[in-house]
């Protein structure tokens, strides 16, 4: 029995070292492959700001009643020194969400009271929650990660910090300066940051830490709540205020909403497997996304209720650190709903909105944590929460890779909107996002300062002869297809511009991203662009479903009858090549 017990044992351990190594390896895959590769959502306004006023004075506005000062400082470098690359964006989001995660762990590998089991299924599980791709709306978006997990990073630190103030009848200055600094970076990264505060109070109290060092962390949040309030421009808290004025008439209500908010992660997982796309209807009817997030909800009451009152937690790291995640990730929670709760009234399936499935997956993961400490160290429980522990990340694999390709999708639907832009044609099939009017606002901005899309240049060849362009030079390589031009539907462009669409062939070699539009006279009329997956990537990740080697590009000025040539464009020349553009049907 003890011999079985053994193999069982190192069985459990492999399996979570493999689903660790799977998870960590594809999600940080799937990030690097799909990431936004031009301005997206948001950040067309927080651009436009960045780029009308000065450094200061775009740090200290809110947006959305959010204040984005210390992530704002990354995104102005960027765009000031780095001329606003995505790309650069995306490595320190990434790069900051890395680093939390390793703030995460470290308490659960210092923890003396754990096995190596243990860890290993503490690890899975945090690794699990950081780079699932359900996560994706926001991990993918350079900005959008340099913000929240700049929140989570700070919100690690404190929770790092934290169990040093007991330590000492009278913590240190430094210790209890650190600690304030890392609620003020996290509060001034995103308004979920505010969040910290009730989770650093709490977690003081159940770690015993000195009521001087809770009043200091008292003071530092009513310090925090006075600069957010006065920071430009003034605060819009009138949905807040109606949801708390009828609070006891929508309490129900209000309760439905956070359970669905909790309950996302396992509706979009389940759903994932059962093959059935998320719509309103199933969105609103699914007992997943409510039942499953009041099972959520009632667990994580008896948690903290337990530690509240025990107030025990020295020496448990991993059920500290569990504690942790679903005490900040539940404020959080509370916050969206406490702020946009006459919105989830209005508009029902905003509630399970992509984007909080940021939060709520790591509210999943504290409770799993919470649930391994208790269970590894009773005979009895150890073996079904080892395989609980198995089963989460299995249960969510569907929808990590759904999202993986989606996110590919959606990046290649980016760079054909960016490619329009180029082009100045107002295309409303590829457009960036929705309001044109941001559009039309922020583009002469980066177009005239070369950021973003127009970095590269692309758009200074229309209008030069082909024959100027690298020198003269000509590229030799094999370029083959198929192109033709295609009606511009909708749009102020539509009787003027047309759009070139086709497809390379493509053999081992990438096919060439940018190509010039010609006329007879080898003039260059506009640019077109082609998406990219190497081969082995698509393969591997995503079973060949991705577009290799398709053509968009656009004419601004389009002459009836005239004939269009396509030609590869890099720095090793134009190709010789030639692929011949069919005309529209008539």
């Amino acid at each position: 029995m003890d011999k079985f017990a053994k193999v069982a044992e190192c069985l459990a351990k492999l399996t979570a070292l493999l689903l660790t190594v799977v998870y960590l390896v594809t999600g940080v895959t799937f990030l690097c492959l799909d990431y936004w590769p031009v301005t997206g959502s948001d950040f067309w306004r927080i651009y436009y700001t960045c780029l009308t006023s000065s450094w200061i004075e775009s740090a200290l506005l809110k947006f959305n009643n959010h204040s984005l000062f210390f992530p704002s400082f990354i995104w102005l470098s960027d765009l000031h020194f780095f001329h606003g690359n995505q790309t650069i964006l995306f490595g320190v989001g990434l790069a900051l969400q890395a680093a939390s995660t390793f703030l995460l762990l470290l308490p659960i590998w210092r923890d003396p009271g754990l096995d190596v089991t243990g860890k290993y299924l503490g690890t899975l599980t945090i690794i699990c929650g950081s780079f699932w791709m359900g996560r994706a709306t926001i991990t993918t978006s350079g900005g959008f990660n340099c913000i929240t997990s700049l929140v989570m990073l700070s919100a690690a630190a404190g929770f790092l910090i934290l169990p040093r103030m007991r330590t000492v009848s009278t913590p240190t200055w430094r210790t209890t300066t650190l600690l304030i600094c890392a609620g003020f970076v996290a509060t001034f990264s995103f308004g979920s940051g505010m969040a910290v505060w009730p989770t650093f109070l709490l977690l003081g109290w159940n770690l015993r830490v000195p009521r001087r060092s809770l009043a200091i962390i008292a003071f530092a949040t009513l310090v925090a709540l006075l600069i957010f309030s006065l920071l430009p421009p003034p605060e819009d808290s009138s949905a807040l205020w109606e949801s708390l004025s009828s609070l006891g008439l929508i309490f129900a209500a209000l309760l439905k909403q956070l359970c669905s908010l909790i309950g996302a992660p396992i509706f979009y997982s389940i759903s994932a497997w059962h093959g059935a796309k998320p719509t309103a209807a199933l969105i609103q009817t699914s007992g997943w996304l409510l039942w499953g997030g009041a099972a959520g909800l009632a667990l994580s009451a008896i948690v903290v209720t337990a530690r509240l009152t025990r107030r025990d937690l020295d020496g448990r790291n991993m059920e500290f650190v569990g504690l942790a995640l679903i005490t900040f990730n539940l404020f959080v929670l509370l916050s969206v709903v406490a702020s946009r709760a006459q919105l989830f009234l209005e508009i029902p399936v905003d509630v399970a909105a992509p984007r909080y499935l940021f939060w709520s997956s790591f509210f999943w993961a504290g409770l799993l944590l919470v649930a391994l400490h208790h269970a590894l160290l009773r005979r009895w429980l150890r073996w079904p929460c080892i395989l609980l522990a198995l089963t989460f990340p299995i249960v969510g694999w569907q929808f990590h890779r759904n999202e993986g390709s989606h996110w590919r999708f959606a990046r290649v639907l980016l760079e054909q909107g960016a490619t329009s832009l180029i082009n100045d044609v107002v295309d409303p099939a590829r457009q960036i996002i929705p309001d044109q009017e941001q559009i039309d606002f922020l583009v002469p901005l980066l177009r005239a300062r070369r950021l973003d899309m127009f970095a590269a240049g692309l758009q200074d060849w229309i209008g030069q002869p082909a024959t100027q362009l690298f020198q003269g030079r000509q590229d030799e390589r094999d370029f083959r297809g198929r192109a033709s031009l295609q009606r511009l539907i909708g749009g102020k462009d539509q009787g003027t511009a047309i759009k070139v669409t086709g497809h390379l062939a493509v053999a081992e070699l990438a096919p060439p991203s940018a190509m010039i539009i010609v006329d007879p006279a080898e003039k260059v009329v506009g640019i077109a662009r082609s998406s990219n997956t190497w081969p082995l990537w698509n393969s591997l990740f995503y079973a060949n479903r991705m577009p290799n080697g398709q053509i968009l590009g656009y004419i601004r000025n389009h002459q009836p009858g005239a004939q269009y040539f396509l030609r590869a464009a890099s720095p090793d020349g134009v190709s010789r090549q030639k692929i011949r553009i069919a005309p529209s049907p008539r």
